[in-house]
């Protein structure tokens, strides 16, 4: 049997039968030991380590099958739900869980770690992964490779560390990163992806060829496949971003005025 290390996309019919993905799980156990040493701080709560491993798991979900090969190269609804996951929900849970093990040893006199984690180049990195693997060009390039797979997922595991870093971090230290400027932070910087789901609910045609030209998995026409991806990635990711905001919020209305950790 042909064995893939990565989901990508194909001309094979799609079918139910498990498969399975060796450069996902190698890269999955990778992930699980670095968040373990991480998390195993003992004045880590337990609720946090909880929500980490929670992260992880959705991660697992996200990258594996079914839904890993679904999203590669069978249904742009499912690519949206897999974005989602990586980028926006297993981050956090995952940096919340690791946090604490984080502070006790980051550098604290690297000003490179300081520039590269400073709430503008986050939000920038972020945005510009977001788009560049969104453009139809790109993406048609990429999915049909399993390393140009992989980059696209990595590119989104690690801009969402990285966009998710400065609101649940407290390393490196930003005094003047009040709660109000985190949720303004988390608010504009999640926008691109809202806009690229507005154009996929208004495209009259397939945007992506990759998914227009693959084996159908369900009854769904592409162009309807688009639409319903462009409803996910835009209910989906404000559900998400407003979800966070609220909780910050009354977190902050309600305490001291700063984020409770």
């Amino acid at each position: 049997m042909n064995v893939q290390w990565w989901c990508s996309a194909g001309s094979q019919a799609w079918t139910w039968a498990w498969q399975w993905y060796p450069g996902v799980h190698l890269l999955l156990a990778v992930v699980a030991v670095l968040y373990w040493r991480a998390s195993r701080a003992p004045e880590t709560p337990r609720r946090a380590r909880l929500a980490g491993w929670i992260g992880f798991a959705a991660l697992w979900f996200a990258l594996d099958w079914p839904l890993g090969p679904l999203a590669a190269g069978y249904l742009a609804s499912a690519h949206a739900v897999q974005f989602l996951i990586v980028a926006l929900v297993a981050p956090p849970l995952m940096l919340i869980g690791a946090r604490t093990g984080i502070a006790q040893r980051f550098p604290r006199d690297s000003r490179l770690f300081a520039a590269l984690l400073h709430p503008l180049s986050a939000a920038i990195a972020f945005n510009i992964a977001i788009i560049v693997t969104h453009v139809p060009r790109v993406n048609d390039t990429l999915m049909v490779s399993q390393l140009g797979a992989f980059a696209i997922d990595a590119a989104w595991l690690v801009g969402g560390l990285w966009f998710w870093w400065p609101i649940t971090v407290p390393v490196p230290a930003r005094p003047l990163f009040a709660v109000p400027f985190r949720m303004l932070y988390l608010f504009l910087g999640s926008i691109v992806h809202t806009g690229i789901a507005i154009v996929m609910l208004v495209r009259n045609h397939p945007m992506y060829g990759v998914y227009e030209l693959a084996p159908r998995a369900t009854g769904l026409s592409a162009l309807d496949d688009l639409k319903i991806a462009g409803g996910v990635m835009e209910l989906g990711g404000l559900a998400i971003i407003f979800g966070v905001l609220g909780v910050m919020f009354f977190r902050w209305s309600g305490g001291t005025g700063a984020e409770r950790r």
